[in-house]
């Protein structure tokens, strides 16, 4: 009974009597808590058809509710299919050796997503403080966060094309083409500090997602030795739309690379989801008279005493000035492609296996250091490569006390491509030599993992992302992360 009053109530059903237990800190400023229930309830239904093994079909529909989404926009349909041809079967495939299995797919669905919403996002909630005033304590009340009532479900539509074929009864190939896209994104709105309270969910627009994927395996064996190969990779393109605020942007947090830094990520319509957005910069001033040739070409200087050794920031516009209309899209997190490789084999009780995966196209946002005015935070070893005299470096500026050569530009952002290999193991089975009647496996393995990673990346770890609670959307920003270790394993599979 409580779930479908959950799921079907009003915001009264919330704010009952309890309330006063969970505001205790009115009464006494060392109790404090709180409580926070949610339901989701949900039907299913599925049909499924198979005509000899040839033509098969699947229908699904599903039928969500939840609680934390007002009762105006609380359900949620979500319908799917699927239908698959197996042509290898029908009397008209002349068999043959080389194409031994094919089935062509096609498939629509819709999924619904509302766990990014808080259990009571669409009304306004209560959060207790406490001051003194002419020595004497005073309660108060005050938003917790703006409410969000007319917030409803996000939705994922994705089509899908594809083929799964077998050759020579050995090589299995599957390829995909899809288009996925996501509307009525969940996602919290940054909104000024002086709102005074936290920022509320918004359906934030659409994110489309558009790619392919192709695995291919090959398991044979030559004698006694059974081997395995399996590669994999996928494309992937991403765009941002239908932001439906004025400017179709979702603006990014603010000091988050250093103190008071400003923001340098965001979600704009026509760009990719999180994609960072800063300076272009064509190198470091190496002298005076490079400095007057700028001028005289009438380009923008940032720094207002500008020196040699400083950063030389692109005026995109021409105009003189140096300010947020020349700032660009200079990459985001996500790669472009994704891939990876498995090699395995077994022999006479031996076996060993390599696992590995990469990514190319990412970007990276590196920062390690506090630019924000404080001169005393320590600097990587990339900083002796600094500019020092004319011809010293074009790429890390002088060492200064302000930040001005580390407005956020491209010289933040790094190319994230890596190439992992992830796992090793190399196993024995000694049940063969000791033949105990009641051991059919006594496996002893030895495995490393993290092993070897190849990549230009100068950071801990190319492989990371980044995601707050209310930015969960972008991906790619490095602030010094401790790194993933290698591990050393030995390790046994005894089976009786």
């Amino acid at each position: 009974s409580n779930l479908f009053r959950y799921i079907n109530g009003s915001k009264e059903d919330f704010l009952s009597d309890d309330y006063n237990q969970l505001n205790n800190g009115l009464l006494n400023p060392l109790i404090g808590g709180g409580q926070s229930e949610w339901a989701l309830l949900s039907f299913f239904g599925r049909a499924n058809y198979n005509y000899d093994n040839k033509y098969l079909l699947t229908a699904t529909l599903r039928r969500d509710g939840t609680s934390r989404i007002s009762t105006n926009n609380r359900w949620g349909t979500f319908p799917s299919f699927s239908a698959a041809w197996r042509f290898t079967e029908e009397s008209f495939y002349n068999k043959n050796k080389i194409l031994t299995d094919g089935k062509l797919r096609i498939g629509y669905g819709e999924t619904g997503n509302q766990s990014p919403l808080d259990p009571y996002a669409y009304i306004t909630r209560l959060k207790t403080s406490q001051y003194v005033f002419n020595d004497t304590p005073v309660a108060t009340l005050y938003p917790l966060v703006m409410p969000s009532p007319d917030i409803k479900w996000e939705t994922s539509e994705q089509v899908n094309i594809g083929f799964d074929a077998r050759f020579f009864s050995k090589l299995n190939a599957n390829f995909d083409f899809y288009v996925k896209t996501t509307k009525d994104w969940l996602v919290k709105a940054p909104i000024l500090g002086t709102a005074g309270t936290g920022a509320p969910f918004i359906n934030g627009g659409d994110v489309k997602n558009t790619g392919v994927e192709l695995a291919l395996t090959w398991n044979d064996r030559i004698g006694k030795l059974n081997y395995n190969i399996g590669i994999n990779g996928a494309y992937n393109k991403n765009k941002v739309g239908a932001i439906p605020n004025a400017d179709g942007i979702i603006h990014g947090l603010t000091n988050m690379l250093y103190d008071n830094s400003e923001e340098f990520y965001r979600a704009e319509n026509g760009h990719a989801i999180g994609y960072f957005w800063g300076y272009e910069t064509a190198g470091l001033f190496q002298n005076t008279q490079e400095i007057a040739d700028w001028k005289a070409a009438k380009n923008g200087i940032l720094q207002t005493n500008v020196r040699p050794g400083d950063v030389r920031y692109v005026d995109q516009d021409h105009n003189g000035v140096i300010d947020e209309n020349d700032k660009v899209d200079l990459g985001n997190g996500m790669p472009d492609f994704t891939f990876g490789f498995n090699l395995g084999f077994d022999y006479k009780g031996f076996d060993f296996s390599v696992n590995a995966n990469g990514m190319a196209g990412n970007k990276i946002v590196q920062s390690y250091r506090n630019h924000g005015g404080n001169s005393k935070s320590n600097y990587t070893s990339a900083i002796l490569a600094r500019w020092t005299g004319e011809g010293t470096s074009n790429h890390i500026p002088r060492v200064t006390e302000t930040n001005i050569n580390w407005q956020f530009s491209d010289l933040y952002v790094h190319d994230g491509d890596f190439l992992r290999i992830s796992n090793i193991t190399l196993g024995y089975d000694f049940s063969k030599l000791i033949n105990w009647k009641y051991i059919s496996q006594l496996r002893i393995y030895a495995q490393v993992q993290n092993a070897f990673t190849f990549t230009k990346y100068d950071g801990m770890d190319p492989e990371i992302g980044y995601g707050t609670e209310d930015n969960g959307w972008v991906s790619g920003i490095d602030l010094g992360y401790y790194p993933r270790p290698r591990t050393f394993l030995v390790g046994a599979n005894i089976k009786f």
